[in-house]
């Protein structure tokens, strides 16, 4: 045969099956300008210039190779089911005459139409996107963004992945074809399940999974310390999910089928007789739909709580607009900024309020003897009375902490084997103790005299660790508190020996970082939806097809099409939503689990990662629904209802 031939009949090929391959074109095309779209954002030169833009080209990286993985998975799964559907086409061209070496050729061509087509329109859709991308990015991490349409390194890396991806179904497909006989491709997908047993072993298994997994998750307190924990939750709920489908819900069916007067009612009779026979395939398939919906669900819910986490996050680190730190021995750069704050404030029309100023030092000791270093923050007395109008006293080796959990409990506290006694604990610190927010340790705050012991011994007397705070609040438009935060930021810096930090600032600094793992996590979900999308789809292009005789026969034997209609949608309705249903299970059980995993970056988040999840499960319901309006109809039309 020549050129043009092959030609021809892969494209009568593709054009015949253009019901099959549509879904997965468009999806495809999707991906691609996604993977595009991400991977111009890695290279973009504007986001180098923003403050915490670094972060976000690194969750881009991240997110670029992510993509890739999951868009491997996705083509490698999809074609098995299209495969799997043109087995009896490839085995009729075989009998006809065709070697499979003229058979090999045809579905090269076909997988690099397949290819051209959806690089060239992805990759034309993704420059659209990247204005889109650009405004929308903006608008997530609050500052001005552009995105350049055409990057010439990103549509190399486009095509040359996919390219080597396309190559990887192909391969695929040959080995496919080369491992089954002319015969087994006739049969195609024709080849029935048998009636699955009833495995109680592999349904307990199942319930000991989930309620395991379940347990666990419950357990883990601190993520970073029980990380162990965490893969075993994720292990255990998994294998659950599978026997749920494949053991369980078998188990479940066929006791429904041993009570006599369910099963022999005319309402159920059909149902449970169907699903029983198709549950052994359609198993596998409802286990993956159901890991994959938990997996968007929680990413969503993530990316989702961490963004609108960003007030909360600002309020556990600041208790005011601005804080300014420096040594004892940097008096004079101090008196700099606060010289330059004084006399620019009207400029910007500022007020400042709830301005205090307090001296001390921040250290690391083992204070309560457990073997482990507790920061600590050290306030002398002398600041102590003048910031709460006191006048406590204290001998040399005698000090006062804040009440916490820990600290109400201690008679003394040790520093390099030297012993101090508590003497009290005050029930409120005159400073911000934002620090014992701190995701890495818990602070401690402790009051001692300047001259006591402690301070000596410590070093508190030496100007280079002695710290002068000072903190305020600026009372004026969101605008000019910004703009004059960083003005007093920019006026540190060129002063030196001056650390600022400002509400405003790190506002800025966590939209973007936040803004980025939104965005990823939009991205994540996309690919995770298509896949479980695509996955719905050709499952129910496969039932469609083995159902279509299954009811012809019902049909013949004297059921009408009222009762064939609401046994399809019955099924249908099952098949679809099982998943789903369990997803949302999963979803529910993980909220403690995700908030603690979040608690390492924001603490208080229940209440938001609880609206966020409710966001996104009802954002996920309502596309699935749109998913399974669309699938029903295909699947009813293949069955002729």
């Amino acid at each position: 045969m020549n050129n043009k031939l092959y030609f021809k009949l892969a494209a009568t090929n593709l054009k015949n099956n253009l019901r099959m391959f549509l879904p997965y074109i468009v999806t495809c095309i999707v991906i691609i300008a996604l993977f595009y779209t991400i991977n111009n954002l890695v290279n973009a030169e504007a986001l180098k210039s923003i403050s915490g833009g670094n972060f976000t080209i690194d969750v881009m990286k991240f997110g670029s190779i992510l993509f890739t993985v999951l868009s491997l998975l996705f083509l490698m799964y999809t074609n098995s089911f299209i495969f799997k559907r043109r087995q009896k086409e490839i085995g009729l061209y075989n009998l006809l005459g065709l070697e499979k070496k003229h058979i090999k050729k045809i579905l090269l061509i076909e997988n690099w139409i397949l290819a051209f087509i959806t690089m060239f329109i992805g990759i034309l859709m993704g420059t659209m996107f990247n204005q889109i991308v650009g405004k929308a990015m903006s608008s997530l991490m609050n500052v001005s963004l552009s995105v350049n349409a055409i990057s010439l390194s990103a549509m190399i890396k486009t095509i040359a992945t996919y390219m080597i991806f396309f190559l990887i179904i192909y391969l695929s497909n040959l080995k496919q074809i080369h491992s089954i006989r002319v015969i087994e491709l006739m049969k195609g997908a024709q080849v029935g399940e048998v009636e699955p047993k009833a495995k109680f072993i592999w349904a307990l298994l199942g319930v000991i999974s989930l309620i395991t997994g379940y347990s666990l998750s419950f357990k883990v307190n601190n993520p970073k310390d029980d990380l162990n924990v965490m893969l075993m939750v994720i292990i255990f709920v998994i294998i659950a999910s599978y026997l749920l489908f494949i053991a369980i819900s078998i188990v479940v069916l066929k006791i429904l089928r041993k009570n006599e007067n369910f099963y022999y009612n005319k309402k159920y009779f059909t149902l449970i007789s169907t699903l029983l026979y198709r549950m052994k395939l359609n198993a596998v398939g409802l286990s993956n739909i159901a890991v994959l919906s938990t997996a968007t669900l929680i990413v969503m819910t993530t990316t989702v709580s961490l963004y609108f986490g960003v007030d909360k996050e600002l309020n556990n680190a600041f208790q005011y607009d601005v804080s300014i730190e420096n040594t004892v021995e940097n008096q004079t750069e101090q008196k700099k900024l606060q010289e330059f704050i004084d006399s620019n404030k009207e400029r910007f029309g500022i007020e400042i309020k709830s301005a205090t100023s307090y001296r001390g030092g921040k250290y690391a000791a083992d204070l309560t003897g457990d073997g482990k270093e507790e920061f600590f923050l050290l306030l002398p007395l002398e600041d102590f009375n003048k910031l709460t109008k006191r006048n406590l006293s204290l001998a040399a080796n005698e000090v006062l902490l804040l009440e916490d959990e820990v600290t109400a409990k201690l008679k003394s506290i040790t520093v390099e084997d030297t012993s101090f006694d508590v003497i009290d604990t005050v029930k409120d610190f005159p400073i911000d103790t934002s620090l014992g927010n701190s995701v890495d340790a818990n602070w401690m705050f402790v009051i001692a005299p300047l001259t006591g012991d402690l301070a000596l011994k410590v070093g508190l007397e030496n100007p280079v660790v002695f710290t002068m705070f000072q903190d305020f609040n600026m009372q004026g438009s969101t605008n000019a508190v910004n703009e004059f935060s960083h003005e007093i930021a920019k006026k540190a810096e060129s002063i030196g020996n001056v650390d600022v930090s400002s509400k405003s600032i790190y506002r800025e600094t966590l939209l973007v970082r936040y803004g980025s793992l939104l965005f990823l996590g939009m991205f994540i979900s996309i690919i995770l939806f298509a896949e479980t999308a695509l996955m719905i789809f050709y499952k129910q292009i496969t039932e469609g097809y083995d159902d279509r005789k299954r009811f012809s026969i019902m049909k013949k034997v004297g059921m009408s099409d009222k009762e064939i209609r609401k046994t399809i949608r019955k099924q249908t309705l099952i098949m679809f939503f099982a998943p789903l249903a369990v997803a949302l299970m999963h979803l529910v059980v993980s909220l403690q689990l995700v908030t603690n995993i979040i608690g390492i970056a924001i603490e208080d988040m229940g209440l938001i990662v609880l609206g966020s999840s409710l966001f996104a499960a009802i954002i996920y319901t309502v596309i699935y629904g749109v998913t399974f309006i669309f699938t029903e109809k295909s699947y009813k039309k293949i069955v002729g209802q």
